[in-house]
């Protein structure tokens, strides 16, 4: 039986796959906030953003407050989603400049072949990230948050791909 293995792209330090490696999964994290990928330091981290493109990418990194959901919105400064530090600049604490990756560059650098399960919450860049795929690795399930995106033309993107659809009210599943 091969080892399960899943990627999660756009980590944050909250409501991680972690406990996935605990089960006996094989996982590899997508981080670009040293802060937060250092947080997950025993595991395979890597500090780059997703994108359209190989480079380096302008990237918002999101101040701290009292309220857990504003360390989770920073994102990339030019993305096809909705931009929410753009629409809350008080929000914004820094811009950085990160490492970027197409989605197969990433996983040929880190030889991955098959994927079980993808995770992708990186705050309106799905699109970017999906229409730049070439869909040689397709993963056997994608859970993808659809809040800042347009929802109908993701999930046209994936049937495509021959994935069964279906939503809820922040998130996407796309099952092969």
């Amino acid at each position: 039986m091969k080892q399960k293995i899943f990627v999660e792209i756009g980590v944050c330090d909250f409501d991680t796959l972690e406990p996935l490696i605990h089960k006996g999964w094989l996982g590899y994290f997508v981080e670009p906030v040293n802060e937060y990928a250092s947080k997950l330091y025993d595991y395979d981290v890597t500090e780059c953003a997703i994108s359209s493109y190989d480079g380096v990418a302008d990237f918002y990194v999101s101040r701290k407050t009292n309220q857990d959901w504003t360390r989770g919105l920073s994102h990339l400064v030019t993305q096809k989603g909705e931009k929410m530090l753009e629409k809350h600049t008080h929000l914004i604490e820094k811009k950085i400049k990160v490492p970027c990756y197409k989605l197969q560059t990433f996983l040929s650098m880190k030889e991955i072949t098959y994927i079980d399960f993808m995770k992708v919450d990186v705050e309106g860049h799905e699109t970017d990230i999906f229409e730049a795929y070439d869909w040689r690795v397709k993963p056997t399930m994608i859970k993808l948050e659809h809040q800042h995106i347009d929802d109908i033309k993701m999930a046209k993107m994936l049937e495509k791909q021959g994935y069964i659809v279906y939503t809820e009210r922040k998130d996407m599943y796309a099952i092969r």
